[in-house]
C-alpha cells in the first residue's frame, strides 16, 4: 500500500471518528476504557501525589523527537473519554510512529487537551473535537 493510500485510510478512520464523537454517547463507549497511560502521557480524573512527584521529578532523555520531551499530565473529569479516543487514534495510527515519534504524537495531543482545558469552558465533545483535529495534522 503506498504512503498516499494508508494516509486516506487514515483520514477515513478519522472522519468516522469524528462523526462517531457527535452522534454516539462517548461516556457510555469508554465507561471500560482504562485511564491512558503512555509516551510520558498521564490522563487522569483526579491529581495524586504520586502523580504530581512523576511530574515533578521529568526525567528528561535525549532522542530523536521533535518536541520538547517533558511528561504531560491531563487532569479531566472526562479522562475515560480522552482515554478512550487516546486509544482508538493509537489503533488508528499505529503504523505511522515509531518507538521515539510517539513521543511527539501523544505530547502534542496531550498538550491541546491542556490547552483546551485551561483556555475553554470545559466540555467533553470540544475537548475531543479539539484533540482529534490535532490528531488530523499528523496526515
Amino acid at each position: 500500500m503506498s504512503e498516499k493510500d494508508i494516509n486516506t485510510s487514515i483520514l477515513n478512520k478519522l472522519n468516522s471518528l469524528e462523526q462517531k464523537i457527535h452522534e454516539e454517547d462517548i461516556t457510555l463507549l469508554s465507561q471500560d476504557t482504562k485511564e491512558w497511560e503512555g509516551a510520558d502521557v498521564v490522563i487522569c480524573s483526579k491529581l495524586t501525589h504520586s502523580l504530581e512527584r512523576w511530574v515533578r521529578e521529568n526525567n528528561i532523555v535525549i532522542g530523536f523527537q521533535n518536541t520538547q520531551p517533558e511528561r504531560r499530565l491531563v487532569v479531566t473529569k472526562f479522562s475515560k473519554e480522552l482515554s478512550w479516543l487516546f486509544c482508538n487514534l493509537k489503533d488508528i495510527f499505529q503504523s505511522k510512529f515509531d518507538c521515539e515519534s510517539k513521543y511527539d504524537f501523544y505530547g502534542i495531543l496531550a498538550q491541546t487537551a491542556l490547552n483546551f482545558i485551561n483556555t475553554e469552558k470545559e466540555n467533553m465533545k470540544g475537548l475531543l473535537i479539539s484533540v482529534l483535529l490535532q490528531a488530523k495534522k499528523f496526515i
